[in-house]
């Protein structure tokens, strides 16, 4: 494989046809820069100058061999500048998780918003991945960033969760309900309703919500395993179908028929991201950075 070095020592002599001044450009000796063209012609086996005491010439292989040697060293150049901007941060993907209620989100919005600004050049790719999946995922290196809901499970293998925002839960029940009118409600007051819910396995954050407020309520809920995203379990509500545990921004939907009351005493769901340290690329670190002081700003 022909060292780039001494490619680089033949186009800077090809340049000035004169070894003192591409040696003097090289900020190297006249006689190891004499050896390296020498040691060059006889790995191609061509001869790349002809050389008197009065002048250096490029031979036609020189000449024709001078183009092809100076879009090799390009070439690497551009590579050198594309790593040295990966490493930096400043370009690369990064795939991000969701779940699929978070979109709806202040703090989702803002963060790849800011990404987006700061990393104009950074490919963003999104998936909708349950918050349950994303751990794996993220470990396994199919995802670089997931946002989902707090779940309690250990962080192993490095994984790392930040929490960036809490949202209080609401009902959503159809307007028709006389549940609508209540400025707000006790889970016990719904233990009549179907809750609808995401399926098992699906590892819902507001699902295990639910079941911890109807226990300290005493209460069984009565469920139905309707969707996997929350514009679909609003739409059933509409549909007089049943009532869903939502999160407070899923007001933003503003679907016909559904009237959103706020749920005595239920706790706040706390919206996460996760990644994994080691951190596989300086701009995922970058993007964690960023999504840092979102929380940080929103803490204020």
């Amino acid at each position: 494989m022909l060292d780039l070095r001494r490619l680089r020592y033949f186009v800077t002599v090809a340049d000035e046809l004169h070894f003192g001044r591409a040696a003097a450009r090289l900020r190297i000796a006249q006689p190891p820069l004499t050896r390296h063209i020498s040691a060059l012609e006889a790995e191609l086996g061509i001869r790349l100058f002809d050389r008197s005491t009065r002048s250096v010439q490029l031979t036609p292989q020189g000449a024709r061999f001078l183009e092809r040697a100076r879009a090799v060293l390009d070439a690497a150049g551009e590579a050198e500048h594309a790593a040295r901007r990966m490493a930096q941060g400043v370009t690369g993907r990064i795939v991000i998780g969701y779940t699929s209620s978070i979109p709806m989100s202040d703090a989702f919005e803002v963060i790849v918003r800011r990404a987006g600004r700061a990393l104009p050049d950074v490919d963003l790719t999104f998936r909708e991945v349950a918050t349950a999946s994303q751990p794996r995922q993220i470990v396994d290196g199919a995802l670089d960033i997931g946002f989902g809901w707090s779940a309690r499970a250990a962080h192993a293998d490095g994984l790392k969760t930040l929490v960036v925002a809490r949202e209080p839960l609401v009902a959503a029940v159809p307007c028709a309900s006389a549940h609508a009118s209540e400025p707000a409600l006790d889970i016990a007051a719904l233990r009549d309703e179907t809750f609808l819910v995401f399926p098992p396995g699906h590892g819902s954050a507001m699902t295990a919500a639910l079941d911890m407020l109807c226990a300290q309520a005493g209460v069984t809920p009565r469920t139905s395993a309707a969707a996997s995203q929350v514009a679909t379990l609003v739409s059933l509500v509409a549909a007089e179908r049943g009532v869903a545990i939502v999160p407070a921004f899923t007001r933003a939907l503003q679907r016909p028929g559904v009237a959103y009351v706020p749920i005595a005493g239920a706790p706040a769901l706390e919206q996460t991201v996760s990644w994994i340290e080691p951190f596989g690329a300086a701009c995922v670190e970058r993007f964690v950075a960023l999504a840092r002081e979102t929380a940080n700003a929103g803490d204020k």
